[in-house]
């Protein structure tokens, strides 16, 4: 169907544009692009539309579409909505999530401190611990809105991922969150939530006004 079509070809499209495969500025051409993912160009240009909506790509009257640059005030505005929305999401997952969601978090926690500095395997962790807790929110809306937020840069995430510092504050608010979500406590699920994110936003902030 093409509803699934461009279901699949956003999900492709945004996987490699935060990769880097695809490059700031780079033409995507909707014929180009229904080849290369074996379908029409109907869903290529609906997952077109979807990707502007994310901020990820800029759609131009005649011309096509376009990779967005991100630049620091991007990524600062995208960190800004995720600490409005995530933490209502550990919230709400705190009063719903099951014990076997909770213990795949705990392994998750202990796969995250055996990984050290390895950038790779603790991106994969970390997006595993957060689509864990979106889903037990058990929210459609808030988990569309929370995917439209979810596109943050490879490089970027390097560089976060190799700060010691940054990889324990990560390891102790998430175990801080699976403590929270044991004693069904959506106040300390929040506010452990918050924190998270905010100390993400004053990384960035010293990162790119060191490197900007």
């Amino acid at each position: 169907m093409p509803e699934t079509s461009a279901v699949r070809v956003r999900e492709q499209l945004q996987d490699a544009i935060l990769e880097g495969v695809l490059k700031p500025g780079e033409r995507l051409r909707a014929e180009a692009l229904a080849q290369r993912y074996g379908t029409s160009r109907t869903p290529v240009r609906e997952a077109l539309l979807q990707l502007e909506a994310q901020g990820l790509v800029e759609v131009e009257p005649n011309r096509g579409a376009v990779v967005r640059a991100f630049d620091r005030a991007d990524l600062l505005d995208l960190y800004d909505v995720r600490a409005l929305l995530e933490p209502a999401a550990a919230a709400r997952a705190a009063q719903r999530i099951g014990a076997g969601d909770i213990e795949r978090l705990q392994r998750n926690c202990d796969a995250a401190q055996a990984a050290g500095d390895d950038a790779d395997a603790q991106i994969a962790l970390n997006e595993e611990f957060h689509r864990i807790v979106g889903e037990a929110a058990g929210s459609p809306r808030l988990a569309v809105a929370m995917r439209a937020v979810a596109g943050i840069p490879r490089a970027f995430r390097q560089v976060f991922w190799h700060s010691e510092e940054q990889r324990a504050e990560s390891l102790f608010c998430h175990r801080r969150l699976v403590t929270a979500f044991r004693t069904r406590d959506a106040q300390l699920a929040e506010a452990v939530m918050r924190m998270h994110i905010l100390g993400a936003v004053a990384f960035l902030e010293e990162v790119t006004t060191t490197h900007g």
